[in-house]
Protein backbone atom coordinates (compact mmCIF):
# COMPACT_ATOMS: atom_id res chain seq x y z
CA UNK A 1 0.00 0.00 0.00
CA UNK A 2 2.66 2.44 1.08
CA UNK A 3 4.46 1.57 -2.29
CA UNK A 4 1.79 2.17 -4.44
CA UNK A 5 0.80 5.65 -2.37
CA UNK A 6 4.73 6.87 -3.48
CA UNK A 7 4.36 6.15 -6.97
CA UNK A 8 0.96 7.84 -6.89
CA UNK A 9 2.86 10.91 -4.97
CA UNK A 10 5.58 10.60 -7.71
CA UNK A 11 3.14 10.33 -10.59
CA UNK A 12 1.07 13.71 -9.28
CA UNK A 13 4.78 15.60 -8.93
CA UNK A 14 5.79 14.62 -12.65
CA UNK A 15 2.06 15.16 -14.43
CA UNK A 16 2.26 18.96 -12.68
CA UNK A 17 5.34 19.99 -13.36
CA UNK A 18 4.37 18.88 -16.86
CA UNK A 19 1.56 20.05 -17.36
CA UNK A 20 1.60 23.11 -15.44
CA UNK A 21 4.06 24.58 -18.28
CA UNK A 22 1.99 23.86 -20.90
CA UNK A 23 -0.71 25.87 -19.38
CA UNK A 24 1.19 28.59 -18.82
CA UNK A 25 2.06 28.91 -22.79
CA UNK A 26 -1.33 28.31 -23.72
CA UNK A 27 -2.40 30.96 -21.60
CA UNK A 28 0.13 33.12 -22.70
CA UNK A 29 -0.83 32.89 -26.15
CA UNK A 30 -4.36 34.48 -25.55
CA UNK A 31 -3.35 37.13 -22.82
CA UNK A 32 0.19 37.91 -23.41
CA UNK A 33 0.57 37.04 -19.31
CA UNK A 34 3.72 35.21 -19.54
CA UNK A 35 5.46 38.04 -21.20
CA UNK A 36 4.66 40.43 -18.87
CA UNK A 37 6.01 38.23 -15.92
CA UNK A 38 9.09 37.91 -17.68
CA UNK A 39 9.81 41.47 -17.99
CA UNK A 40 9.02 42.40 -14.70
CA UNK A 41 11.55 40.27 -13.99
CA UNK A 42 14.59 42.10 -15.34
CA UNK A 43 16.43 42.82 -18.51
CA UNK A 44 17.54 39.10 -19.21
CA UNK A 45 14.65 37.38 -18.14
CA UNK A 46 12.84 40.31 -21.39
CA UNK A 47 15.76 39.21 -23.65
CA UNK A 48 15.26 35.22 -23.08
CA UNK A 49 11.20 36.11 -23.36
CA UNK A 50 11.76 37.59 -26.45
CA UNK A 51 14.41 35.18 -27.63
CA UNK A 52 11.80 32.53 -26.77
CA UNK A 53 8.29 34.07 -28.35
CA UNK A 54 9.97 35.10 -31.76
CA UNK A 55 11.06 31.46 -32.11
CA UNK A 56 7.74 30.21 -30.89
CA UNK A 57 5.85 32.73 -33.66
CA UNK A 58 8.48 31.22 -36.46
CA UNK A 59 8.63 27.58 -35.19
CA UNK A 60 5.94 26.63 -32.42
CA UNK A 61 6.54 23.47 -32.52
CA UNK A 62 10.08 23.14 -32.74
CA UNK A 63 10.53 25.79 -29.49
CA UNK A 64 8.08 23.64 -27.58
CA UNK A 65 9.89 20.34 -28.18
CA UNK A 66 13.38 22.24 -27.11
CA UNK A 67 11.85 23.56 -23.87
CA UNK A 68 11.05 19.95 -23.08
CA UNK A 69 14.15 19.17 -23.97
CA UNK A 70 15.78 20.78 -21.25
CA UNK A 71 12.91 20.66 -18.51
CA UNK A 72 12.21 16.68 -18.95
CA UNK A 73 15.95 15.76 -17.63
CA UNK A 74 15.13 18.48 -15.00
CA UNK A 75 11.87 16.59 -13.90
CA UNK A 76 13.61 13.05 -14.17
CA UNK A 77 16.13 14.53 -11.44
CA UNK A 78 13.82 16.02 -9.30
CA UNK A 79 11.41 13.11 -9.33
CA UNK A 80 14.63 11.04 -8.57
CA UNK A 81 15.61 12.99 -5.77
CA UNK A 82 12.29 12.93 -4.38
CA UNK A 83 11.57 9.83 -4.08
CA UNK A 84 13.36 9.32 -0.70
CA UNK A 85 10.76 12.09 0.48
CA UNK A 86 7.78 9.67 -0.52
CA UNK A 87 9.30 6.71 0.83
CA UNK A 88 8.08 4.81 4.15
CA UNK A 89 10.54 4.24 6.95
CA UNK A 90 9.28 0.89 7.14
CA UNK A 91 10.36 0.09 2.94
CA UNK A 92 12.65 -2.05 1.98
CA UNK A 93 15.88 -0.87 0.40
CA UNK A 94 17.77 -2.19 -2.90
CA UNK A 95 20.65 -4.06 -1.23
CA UNK A 96 24.01 -3.29 -3.46
CA UNK A 97 26.92 -5.83 -2.57
CA UNK A 98 29.55 -4.36 -0.73
CA UNK A 99 27.16 -2.43 1.07
CA UNK A 100 28.04 -2.36 5.11
CA UNK A 101 24.76 -3.16 6.71
CA UNK A 102 24.33 -3.79 10.20
CA UNK A 103 23.36 -8.11 10.19
CA UNK A 104 22.02 -9.56 12.96
CA UNK A 105 18.83 -12.95 13.38
CA UNK A 106 16.95 -13.98 15.43
CA UNK A 107 15.34 -17.85 15.62
CA UNK A 108 11.76 -17.91 16.59
CA UNK A 109 12.08 -20.91 18.63
CA UNK A 110 15.25 -22.60 19.63
CA UNK A 111 15.79 -26.13 20.64
CA UNK A 112 18.29 -28.78 20.28
CA UNK A 113 18.60 -30.16 16.58
CA UNK A 114 17.37 -33.84 16.94
CA UNK A 115 19.85 -36.21 14.50
CA UNK A 116 18.89 -35.81 10.95
CA UNK A 117 17.01 -33.22 11.33
CA UNK A 118 17.56 -30.56 8.72
CA UNK A 119 18.35 -26.84 9.62
CA UNK A 120 19.48 -23.74 8.65
CA UNK A 121 22.55 -22.11 9.64
CA UNK A 122 22.90 -18.28 10.31
CA UNK A 123 26.69 -17.65 9.23
CA UNK A 124 27.26 -14.01 10.06
CA UNK A 125 24.81 -14.30 12.71
CA UNK A 126 26.47 -15.38 15.55
CA UNK A 127 26.42 -19.08 14.34
CA UNK A 128 22.44 -19.86 15.13
CA UNK A 129 21.10 -22.59 14.26
CA UNK A 130 17.20 -22.99 13.34
CA UNK A 131 15.73 -26.38 12.77
CA UNK A 132 13.10 -27.09 10.14
CA UNK A 133 10.51 -29.07 12.26
CA UNK A 134 7.47 -28.77 9.73
CA UNK A 135 7.75 -28.70 6.60
CA UNK A 136 8.15 -25.12 5.85
CA UNK A 137 10.52 -21.95 6.88
CA UNK A 138 9.94 -19.06 6.59
CA UNK A 139 12.62 -15.90 6.86
CA UNK A 140 12.32 -12.20 6.59
CA UNK A 141 12.08 -9.52 8.63
CA UNK A 142 9.11 -9.49 10.11
CA UNK A 143 8.62 -11.25 14.07
CA UNK A 144 6.54 -13.57 12.96
CA UNK A 145 9.04 -15.43 10.85
CA UNK A 146 11.19 -18.43 11.51
CA UNK A 147 14.30 -16.60 10.99
CA UNK A 148 14.21 -12.78 11.36
CA UNK A 149 16.82 -10.79 9.64
CA UNK A 150 16.00 -7.21 11.08
CA UNK A 151 17.69 -5.65 8.25
CA UNK A 152 16.33 -3.14 5.88
CA UNK A 153 17.53 -4.96 2.78
CA UNK A 154 15.75 -7.86 3.76
CA UNK A 155 11.63 -8.17 3.07
CA UNK A 156 8.99 -7.80 5.47
CA UNK A 157 8.79 -12.06 3.95
CA UNK A 158 11.44 -12.75 1.81
CA UNK A 159 11.41 -16.67 1.26
CA UNK A 160 10.10 -20.00 2.40
CA UNK A 161 12.19 -23.66 2.73
CA UNK A 162 9.82 -26.23 1.91
CA UNK A 163 9.82 -29.66 1.55
CA UNK A 164 8.77 -31.22 -2.07
CA UNK A 165 8.68 -34.42 -0.85
CA UNK A 166 10.38 -36.74 1.57
CA UNK A 167 14.03 -35.15 1.69
CA UNK A 168 13.28 -32.89 -1.24
CA UNK A 169 13.83 -29.49 -0.38
CA UNK A 170 13.00 -26.21 -2.07
CA UNK A 171 13.94 -22.71 -1.26
CA UNK A 172 11.18 -20.03 -2.75
CA UNK A 173 11.32 -16.30 -3.47
CA UNK A 174 8.47 -14.53 -2.21
CA UNK A 175 9.56 -11.21 -2.86
CA UNK A 176 8.19 -10.34 -6.66
CA UNK A 177 10.81 -9.45 -9.82
CA UNK A 178 11.20 -5.62 -8.30
CA UNK A 179 13.52 -6.93 -5.05
CA UNK A 180 16.53 -7.94 -3.54
CA UNK A 181 15.61 -11.13 -4.85
CA UNK A 182 17.51 -14.38 -3.81
CA UNK A 183 20.71 -15.90 -4.72
CA UNK A 184 21.49 -19.57 -4.18
CA UNK A 185 25.13 -20.33 -4.48
CA UNK A 186 26.30 -17.58 -6.24
CA UNK A 187 23.63 -17.09 -8.75
CA UNK A 188 19.98 -15.36 -8.46
CA UNK A 189 16.96 -17.51 -8.89
CA UNK A 190 13.03 -17.70 -8.07
CA UNK A 191 13.36 -20.85 -6.35
CA UNK A 192 15.79 -23.66 -6.13
CA UNK A 193 16.75 -27.28 -4.54
CA UNK A 194 18.33 -27.45 -1.68
CA UNK A 195 21.34 -29.70 -1.18
CA UNK A 196 23.43 -30.35 2.21
CA UNK A 197 25.73 -26.97 2.25
CA UNK A 198 23.79 -24.56 -0.03
CA UNK A 199 24.62 -21.31 0.39
CA UNK A 200 21.79 -18.61 0.53
CA UNK A 201 21.98 -14.89 0.54
CA UNK A 202 19.20 -12.65 1.23
CA UNK A 203 20.55 -9.17 0.75
CA UNK A 204 23.40 -9.06 3.17
CA UNK A 205 22.61 -12.54 5.02
CA UNK A 206 23.86 -15.22 4.49
CA UNK A 207 22.28 -18.80 5.49
CA UNK A 208 23.48 -22.50 5.20
CA UNK A 209 21.46 -25.13 4.56
CA UNK A 210 22.05 -28.30 6.12
CA UNK A 211 20.18 -31.77 5.40
CA UNK A 212 21.14 -33.37 8.69
CA UNK A 213 23.07 -32.67 11.84
CA UNK A 214 24.00 -36.26 12.20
Amino acid sequence: MMHARSRRTRAAIAGTAILLPLAVLTLSTSHGGAKNFLDAAGPLAAKANALFWEGYRVAPALTIGMVLAVCLPLLAAFVRLSKPLTRSKDATRIYKPGRDDKFDANVAERHAIPRRQPFVEIENGRGMRCAIARDMLRIGREDDNDIRIPSRYVHRYHAAIHREDHDDWHITDLTGVESNGLIVNGKRCCEARLNDGDLIQLGPGKLRFRAGAG
